[in-house]
């Protein structure tokens, strides 16, 4: 019975080394390999000077062309626009620019309905996993947004198993592989094509009385005397409720409306996101308004 225990807990304690080895490995070729992701990215640029910053959801990622401002205005531009990123996710791309020490000139920060969404973006979620133990933004954005925080920082190698289809054995190959991502090679811009025929889609009727993370950011930007402006990109003109942005408006009362500016149909890829063509329209739309006479 003894040497069956001892035989036992040699095994848990050969698997826990294993996993201690491998979390420790995937961890280390996350931080020195390739950039694949908007948060390897966003590293990458410590100690950087980056004129502008774009910072939202896909509806930034899918229209904002940074080497198209580059072009234009002669400033460094940064979209650092990410699939499905709510205020959570925002406020955290705030204080990694802040603890990486990148000096920019301007911030802008894509606002819409996701001021009614209480909840981080679980896209988004993944990307800051790997680097939980780095410091306290990442380990407060997984305590802050997931259930599975105890799990995720106190049992090695579980934050790979568990997420190993956006952070697994195959990511880490292509990372090892030096494999980049398309959206780096266009820094941060992720061009859609086609056009949808479906344009039917609907903003929320109310708007929420209050969001706490928004006032987070609001209270973060003032503190640290970030040079901010918010703003709401182009809805394709069928869209319901549009009126929400003005409700928008009065939350946030610098914010820049957008919404109506691209009246042609066929520069959307479905309602809220805006095809290749859209998005040249609407960077050089941006450029003209707000760069260049500097709303």
């Amino acid at each position: 019975m003894k040497k069956f225990i001892i035989h036992i807990l040699s095994l848990l304690l050969i698997t826990l080394l294993i996993m201690y080895i491998l979390d420790y490995t995937y961890t280390q070729i996350y931080l020195h390999s390739a950039t694949r992701t908007k948060t390897q990215y966003l590293q990458k640029q410590k100690e950087k000077k980056i004129d502008y910053i774009f910072i939202g959801s896909s509806r930034v990622q899918n229209s904002i062309i940074s080497s198209l401002i580059e072009k234009r205005t002669n400033k460094s531009t940064l979209n650092l626009g990410c699939q499905g990123a709510k205020l959570h996710d925002i406020y955290t791309v705030l204080q990694l620019i802040k603890y990486y020490n990148i000096q920019y000139e301007k911030i802008f920060i894509q606002v819409d309905y996701i001021y009614n969404i209480k909840d981080a973006s679980t896209i988004f979620q993944p990307e800051v996993i790997p680097f939980i133990y780095q410091n306290d933004i990442y380990k407060n954005h997984i305590k802050n947004t997931s259930n599975n925080y105890f799990n995720y920082y106190y049992i090695p190698f579980y934050r790979y198993c568990r997420n190993d289809v956006k952070i697994g054995f195959r990511e880490i190959c292509l990372n090892l592989a030096n494999k980049k991502t398309s959206v780096m090679d266009k820094k941060g811009y992720s061009p859609l094509y086609g056009v949808s025929s479906n344009h039917v889609s609907s903003l929320p009727e109310k708007i929420n009385s209050t969001n706490i993370v928004m006032d987070s950011i609001l209270q973060f930007c003032s503190k640290n005397k970030i040079n901010v402006s918010f703003y709401c990109a182009p809805f394709c003109s069928h869209t319901k409720n549009l009126n929400f942005v003005n409700k928008l408006q009065s939350k946030l009362p610098n914010l820049i409306d957008f919404s109506k500016v691209v009246k042609n149909e066929n520069f959307f890829q479905n309602p809220n996101h805006l095809n290749d063509d859209g998005a040249k329209y609407f960077t050089n739309y941006f450029i003209d308004n707000v760069l260049i006479n500097k709303q």
